[in-house]
């Protein structure tokens, strides 16, 4: 078998629900200071959420990279990361609504049939 010769697979995304942030050019998001990104709840591909999330980027005199989709990403607050760093201290999925836990566990559960 030669090494430079590897079957390989692209993986599907996870999901079409996700969030869209700003990519600058060289690979940056756009946010502040405190780590927080200006991002938009979406479907993949929902041109008016695209639309708004570009007029809110060119509000701040940006007017140069491009939208990233993140799959199967949610928003979340302060308080929310809190306690999803308390359940992966107790050993748990820290996001209780995490779309590859929930696929992993209808797997289970029909494999118990």
């Amino acid at each position: 078998m030669d090494i430079n010769h590897i079957n390989t697979k692209v993986l599907e995304e996870e999901s079409t629900l996700g969030i869209y942030v700003w990519e600058m050019p060289d690979g940056r998001w756009i946010g502040d200071d405190d780590g927080n990104f200006l991002s938009v709840t979406s479907k993949k591909g929902n041109r008016s959420r695209i639309d708004a999330l570009a007029r809110e980027v060119r509000s701040f005199g940006i007017y140069e990279g491009g939208p990233k989709f993140l799959s199967a990403r949610r928003k979340i607050d302060d308080e929310e990361f809190q306690h999803q760093k308390q359940r992966l201290d107790w050993g748990l999925v820290p996001d209780p609504l995490d779309i590859g836990s929930y696929k992993d566990d209808m797997k289970k559960l029909r494999g118990m049939r």
